[in-house]
């Protein structure tokens, strides 16, 4: 199960994640006077944080003692990483058609 190949996905992926939460974390700061604004940012970088778990578990059915336990929590990993995208998405196109007045 934990062959090198998945090791590398693994890697690739927090590696990948990490950028993509240093630079949310540079976005998030810059709309940090607008709380309309930051939110979806916060949302987007739990999102991300969310697969950073995901990949972490790939490589740890060897040390993990029940591997039902671990796959249930990638699924739920991953299925709140959806779901904080989605929403940040979502709130972002919002942020975007606010009229001068707001």
């Amino acid at each position: 199960m934990s062959s090198p190949f998945l090791l590398g996905i693994a890697g690739v992926g927090v590696a990948f994640s990490a950028v993509a939460i240093y630079y949310i974390t540079g976005l998030k700061k810059g709309f940090a006077g607008l709380r309309r604004l930051e939110r979806p940012w916060l949302i987007l970088g739990c999102g991300v944080a969310s697969l950073i778990v995901a990949a972490l578990a790939v490589p740890l059915p060897v040390v993990a003692t029940s591997i039902g336990l671990l796959h249930l929590v990638q699924i739920l990993a991953v299925v709140l990483a959806a779901f904080f995208i989605l929403t940040a998405m979502v709130l972002m196109k919002q942020a975007w058609t606010i009229r001068e007045g707001d």
